[in-house]
């Protein structure tokens, strides 16, 4: 009997002596998560150990009985470090502020309380000496030891029900640290088992708890326990911007952070198979079965309900290279993708802007051309004039186009006559022998330039398209109440039989021709850039038409004429309109 109690004396001062060094180089690494818990749960082991081997030395001496109530001072802490390091290593760190810290010692402190100013037998009845006893004495515990015991093992049970509890919500790729854990769990339990039914001569719960914090620094210092621990999960991947999931071997997600659960809109996704938890996300689904583990790491983008995702796959794989899990990554990209976009359409509008340049001066050119050409021959100082308003306007046009391409809107609003508009823009534009008529008149309140640019573009698409298909316009044969305007003394050869209509409407008006027209099926792309039906053309006429009625927030559409040819809808105009008196051509 004596030579058992001196070899587990022996044994419990080896155990104090190496927590003790454990505990001091975990305190060294008190930075890294968990560190100062398991520091503290090593330092009360260490002193329970100690206190414990000398009480066996001293047995049956006054001594004895001083360590054996001086063993609860590294029982106190022992049971709170270990209760502190549950939280920290399961995630629950948050719990852990000054109101969690006070609670812990409200417990010591009344033990503490009864041992010192205490009546007798509150903790330990003494009697003996006694050479059955491990210390030499007869000890009866009394009321507050009982309540230490229950308040001890309740935080002893607490603390394992949150690492079981992890540990069945972990799947694979915790498995090696979280079979550490259980099995330091598990062994205060065993020695109390032991210690309550068993007929020993001595305790096994210093060694075996000595076995927990032993265990845990393993687990720590060799095995990295805390380094892929919630702890850190959570400290780096929840300051993310990204969804991150990782799911285990069986596409069970066993870590989520918040943004991941943001994205799914499920609070409880951890513990769920991948399935269930894209299962509002079906593309997501989708491009996550279509990743494979063959590759370092897989990556794709896709598109969701106008938003965009960059979504990574990245395979774990442990010491030995055997697959345990995966990183599924998600993050957004939608305002990257709008930022694209916008950067091509203007790439886009800059490639086109020497091409409008191009369309859009031509015909102020041609009619300098040939009002020049008139003046040589008829030595008219009124076509130098006219002339000059040509080379005007194709600065006003420059002005114009630039404003086209950087996309602004008008701000420049007065009011005009629709009827004076059409006239004016007629006399931009090289019609040849082609007609204007005008049905009705209104009031306009836009910018003047981008409206005359509209117009010309019109009439000039109508000309050059319309000419070699003209058809009779249906109110050709009487002229009741319509302002008609020819070109005669203009370049001769375009526009030979189209006539061009200007038709006031209640919310705006309407351009038509006696032209070819344009198919019901292509009536959609002809305010598309680059497209057209001449091998000469631009395809930037009616784009440009699009843009100055968007910028003045009205609506535009293709139709067809009375007489089958092209008619622009132009609507959502102020609802003001007077009829034109006759004008004489």
């Amino acid at each position: 009997m004596a030579t058992l109690l001196v070899a587990y004396a022996f044994s419990l001062l080896v155990v104090a002596v190496v927590l003790g060094t454990l505990s001091v180089y975990a305190w060294s690494r008190r930075d890294s998560p968990g560190g100062t818990a398991l520091s503290v749960l090593l330092a009360g082991l260490s002193i329970w150990d100690l206190c414990a081997a000398v009480g066996v030395l001293t047995r049956g001496t006054e001594l004895a009985l001083f360590f054996a109530y001086g063993l609860y001072v590294g029982v106190m802490p022992a049971m709170a470090g270990l209760f502190v390091f549950a939280l920290a290593y399961t995630g629950r760190d948050r719990y852990l502020g000054w109101r969690a810290v006070a609670l812990l010692a409200v417990e010591p402190l009344v033990f503490f309380a009864a041992l010192f100013v205490g009546p007798d037998g509150a903790i330990y009845a003494i009697s003996g000496p006694t050479d059955a006893g491990m210390y030499g004495w007869e000890i009866t515990p009394g009321p507050v030891f009982w309540g230490h015991l229950v308040y001890s093992y309740a935080l002893i049970a607490v603390s394992s029900a949150l690492l079981i509890h992890y540990a069945l919500v972990s799947g694979g790729l915790y498995r090696k640290q979280v079979y550490a854990v259980l099995l330091a769990i598990v062994l205060p339990w065993f020695g109390s088992v032991v210690s309550i039914f068993g007929d020993t001569a001595i305790e096994f719960t210093p060694l075996l708890l000595a076995g927990t914090g032993l265990t845990l620094s393993w687990a720590f210092f060799k095995g990295r326990l805390l380094d892929i621990s919630p702890v850190a999960y959570r400290e780096v991947v929840e300051s993310l911007n990204s969804a991150v999931f990782v799911v285990d071997t069986d596409d069970t997600i066993i870590e989520a952070n918040d943004v991941g659960r943001q994205l799914l809109g499920d609070e409880d996704s951890v513990g769920k198979s991948v399935e269930d938890a894209l299962e509002t996300s079906p593309k997501l689904l989708e491009k996550y079965r279509g990743l494979n583990d063959d590759a370092e790491e897989t990556q794709a983008v896709i598109e969701q309900r106008d938003r965009f995702f960059d979504v990574q796959l990245t395979p774990l794989y442990d010491s030995h290279d055997a697959l345990v899990g995966r990183v599924f990554l998600v993050h957004e990209i939608t305002e990257q993708k709008e930022r694209e976009r916008e950067l091509e359409r203007r790439n886009q509008q800059l490639d086109q802007f020497a091409a409008v340049l191009s369309h859009d001066l031509r015909n102020p050119l041609n009619v300098a051309s040939g009002r020049l050409a008139l003046a040589r021959e008829r030595n008219d100082p009124e076509e130098f004039d006219r002339v000059e308003e040509a080379h005007d306007r194709m600065s006003s046009l420059i002005d114009e186009v630039l404003a086209f391409a950087r996309d602004e809107k008008t701000t420049d609003r007065v009011e005009l006559q629709l009827s004076a508009l059409a006239k004016a823009a007629w006399g931009h534009v090289d019609t040849g022998k082609a007609t204007l008529r005008i049905d009705g008149d209104r009031e306009i309140i836009g910018d003047r330039d981008q409206l005359l640019q509209l117009f010309e573009n019109v009439v000039r698409n109508s000309v050059e398209h319309g000419s070699t298909g003209s058809r009779p316009d249906a109110d050709d044969s009487a002229d009741h109440g319509h302002s008609r305007t020819g070109s005669d003394d203009s370049v001769a050869h375009g526009g030979a039989g189209v006539t061009i209509r200007v038709d006031a409407t209640p919310d705006g008006f309407t351009i038509s021709d006696n032209g070819p027209g344009v198919p019901p099926e292509e009536r959609e792309e002809v305010f598309t850039h680059g497209v057209t039906s001449s091998e000469s053309g631009t395809g930037l006429g009616l784009a440009i038409v699009q843009h100055v009625v968007e910028s003045h927030g009205w609506d535009v559409e293709m139709t067809e004429s009375r007489s089958g040819g092209a008619k622009l809808v132009i609507s959502g105009l102020e609802t003001r309109s007077t009829q034109l008196s006759e004008t004489p051509s």
